[in-house]
Formats: structure tokens, C-alpha cells, sequence
């Protein structure tokens, strides 16, 4: 089994330290992070999506990694909380790499 990713490794957050300064107050005005029930912040939040599109978690896998570190959430609440990011991750994708990267975020959001 995999180890849960809550644990913040260095890989994590040299992660964080890419981003934008202020991508957790984009996360709440692109309505990704509305309220802090079960996922307590922004971080967290971005810890979600990374496991699901960055290691190819399913969201069983990812609900139940969330459920061991905090409280228990469903697939289906997870799966909820990834398609309100959708804007909030295409907008830190094109402030990340320009211009260049415009034409792959005008249709459908795919990780490779």
C-alpha cells in the first residue's frame, strides 16, 4: 500500500514553492476551496488534486488517504471537490507557463 500523502516530503513542498505566492487566495475566489470541513485548507486541497492527477490515484484511493490523516470523506465528496478546481488549476497552469501554454487549456483539462 502507499503511503498517505499527508506526510509532506520535500518533493511536496519544493512543489509549493513553484506556485504563485497567491494561489490560495486564488483557490477561494475561483470557489475551489469554499469551506474547510473535512479538507482544512488550500495546501490540502492542492494535496488532493496532486495525488489524483499527479500520481494517478483513484478517488478511493484518495478519499481513503484523506480519511487515515483527518476525517472520513467519500469518493463521491472527492470527486465533488475535483471538478470545482478545474478553474482554479487551469488559471495556476497559464500564470505558471504563459502563453505558450493557452491553446492546451482551451479544451478539456487532461494531466499527462
Amino acid at each position: 500500500m502507499s503511503q498517505p500523502f499527508g506526510n509532506m516530503d520535500t518533493t511536496f513542498e519544493s512543489f509549493l514553492q513553484e506556485l504563485p505566492e497567491d494561489y490560495q487566495a486564488w483557490a477561494v475566489e475561483f470557489r475551489a476551496f469554499c469551506r474547510s470541513c473535512k479538507i482544512k485548507t488550500p495546501e490540502q486541497l492542492m494535496q488532493v488534486v496532486m495525488n489524483y492527477c499527479g500520481i494517478d490515484a483513484v478517488l478511493r484511493d484518495t478519499a481513503g488517504h484523506l480519511t487515515l490523516l483527518e476525517e472520513r470523506i467519500s469518493d463521491t465528496a472527492i470527486h465533488k471537490r475535483l471538478k470545482a478546481c478545474v478553474p482554479w488549476v487551469k488559471t495556476l497552469l497559464s500564470r505558471m507557463r504563459g502563453e505558450t501554454f493557452q491553446p492546451v487549456l482551451e479544451g478539456r483539462l487532461r494531466f499527462l
